[in-house]
């Protein structure tokens, strides 16, 4: 379901109405639903397969900048603490 061949995908999730946790979308009878998994209720969701996509390459986007920047915002800070004088 990650390529979006039936508009849901395994990373989107909706509150349930009935316990108020979140659901699962899926794909399910033709089409995305929400499945949850605590009280055993679904129901029929719209998914917008183009939306999530660029969600979800925003927060890949995001993640590998902070990988990228988390060694050099550390190092900065040792090297203040340094100046500072601090141990």
């Amino acid at each position: 379901m990650t390529d979006h061949s039936l508009g849901a995908c395994a990373g989107a999730y909706v509150r349930c109405s009935g316990c108020g946790l979140p659901a699962p979308v899926v794909a399910r009878y033709g089409g995305p639903m929400a499945d949850c998994r605590h009280c055993h209720y679904a129901w029929g969701v719209h998914h917008d397969p183009v939306g999530c996509w660029r969600r979800t390459a925003t927060e890949v986007d995001l993640t590998a900048r902070i990988r990228e920047a988390a060694p050099l915002l550390v190092a900065a800070r040792a090297l203040l603490d340094e100046i500072a004088g601090r141990p």
